[in-house]
Formats: structure tokens, sequence, C-alpha cells
């Protein structure tokens, strides 16, 4: 029966009624314009500028960074013959290098990267041609005036854990001497060593590789001069380098490198992009 006081409750819930029907259709509409994502299969970009730094017993990766937002890092990898390469390392992706410490000297690597993002994509291998051959390096070796002092005054570049040892040694490579005459430091060698002035450099790292063996070398002796980097072949094929920290009339100061492996004229450390 509609009676007045009916008519009354309708009338005062009718607008409850209808705004919740109205929320109703809205909540409708809303789950039938819901959008469903299609998942992420695009990888991120190649990593670029990836060059390697050698060092003693050790290789520095590094490159340029990448810019996506879901970048989840880079993974570094190595091979033996730039065919076949195997996963060494995973970096976090504010992170643009990679130290290769399980490496031997005089062996040569071959590295690129790859960039994978939080959906699992990952990029293909890194385009540059990056290979490094680690050698020994040394600090602080001090030469005497062979004449002065011949039993400290040579050096042999294939086994610096000698030391200085005499000028006229049969391993001996290169000693050091004073020319009283013309008042001029030398660096001698009597084995057919070839040796050549390279220039002042700040650094010893400055100079990554030697000039091969038949491009401007001189035998004999070359004179010393401070601040200035001298590289070496020796008659096995190795290639050498020292820079002289110090010299006077009586000794000679240098750090030194040497690369173990015949025919390679690779030096560094220092940053070099091979394409």
């Amino acid at each position: 029966m509609f009676t007045r006081r009916t008519q009354l409750l309708t009338l005062c819930l009718l607008p409850i009624i209808l705004l919740a029907t109205y929320g109703c259709e809205v909540n409708t509409d809303s789950c039938d314009r819901r959008v469903i994502s299609a998942p992420d299969t695009t990888p991120p970009a190649i990593p670029r500028g990836v060059y390697s730094i050698t060092s003693d017993e050790e290789v520095i990766i590094e490159w340029f960074p990448n810019g996506e937002n879901d970048l989840a890092g880079y993974r570094v990898w190595r091979s033996g013959d730039n065919v076949d390469f195997e996963k060494i390392g995973e970096v976090l992706p504010d992170t643009a290098s990679f130290v290769d410490r399980n490496v031997k000297n005089g062996k040569t690597y071959y590295y690129a990267v790859t960039a994978f993002d939080y959906d699992g994509n990952e990029s293909d291998l890194s385009l540059e041609l990056v290979d490094d051959t680690p050698r020994p390096e040394g600090r602080s070796v001090t030469l005497k005036d062979y004449q002065l002092s011949p039993e400290r005054s040579g050096f042999d570049l294939s086994r610096p854990d000698r030391g200085a040892i005499l000028w006229d040694d049969v391993d001996t490579d290169i000693y050091f001497g004073f020319d009283l005459d013309v008042n001029v430091s030398y660096m001698y060698s009597d084995n057919a060593t070839l040796m050549q002035d390279m220039g002042y450099r700040d650094s010893m790292d400055d100079l990554d590789e030697a000039p091969l063996y038949d491009l401007g070398y001189t035998e004999l002796f070359v004179e010393l001069l401070k601040g200035h980097v001298y590289a070496f072949n020796t008659p096995d094929g190795n290639y050498a380098k020292i820079r002289v920290i110090n010299v006077s009339d009586v000794s000679v100061t240098f750090d030194w490198a040497y690369q173990i492996d015949p025919d390679n004229p690779e030096l560094a450390p220092t940053l070099s992009l091979k394409k």
C-alpha cells in the first residue's frame, strides 16, 4: 500500500539509491576501460665506447653508460679467440667499468659488454674489437754509472726481479753511464737491443704501444732526460719501456714495463679504444 509515509521514505531514499547506482556505473565503466600492458620485450641499447686499460696481471674494461630508465645492469664477457665469449662479471646500472683480475701476463684476451633490463631483456655484444695483453711493470729501479759501480749498472729487461746487475753480464740488455767529455748521461746497449726516445711524458702510461722494431730505433746508446719515456726492442723480439724519474752524472732511476708476449708492442696501461 502506497501511503504518505511510504512516499516520504521513498523521497528520502531516492537520492541514495541514485548515487549508489551511478557509482556502480562509474565503477563498471572504469572496469571496462582497464588497459592491460603488453610485456616489455625491447632490450637496452648495445653498450658503446668499450675500451680496455692494461696493467700488471689485470685488465680494466670501461664503456659509455646507457640511458634507459629500466636498465638493470651490464654483463662483461671474455674470449681467448674473439669468437666464443663467456660471462666473467656483472655490474649495477650506475657502474660502467669492470676489473678482470683473473688474467695472466703475456696472454691476449678479448672483451665485450652487454646491457640488460629488469624484464630480462639483454642487448647484443658490444661491437668494438677490444683486446688486451697484460704485462709486468715496476717502479724506481736505480742503475749506477758503469764506470763507478759496474756491478750495479746493468738491467735485464726480461728479468727485472734481478734488479741492477753487472753492466757486461751476458743477460744485460741496457746499462747506464755518464760521458764526461760531453757531460751527457746515456743508456747503452751492447747486445743489439734497440732504443728510442719517445719524448717527455707526464706519465709512463701515456705510451700505450711501442713503435715497431723497424721504425726510428737506434743502437748502442741514447741520451737520457728526466721525464722522458724510452721504448726498447730486445734481441728476443720483446718490447719494453722506461720513464726516467731522476738522472744525474752518477745514476739514473726509472719505472719500467715489459711485454712478455714476443712481437707484441702493447705497453699500456692507457685508454686504448680498438675498432
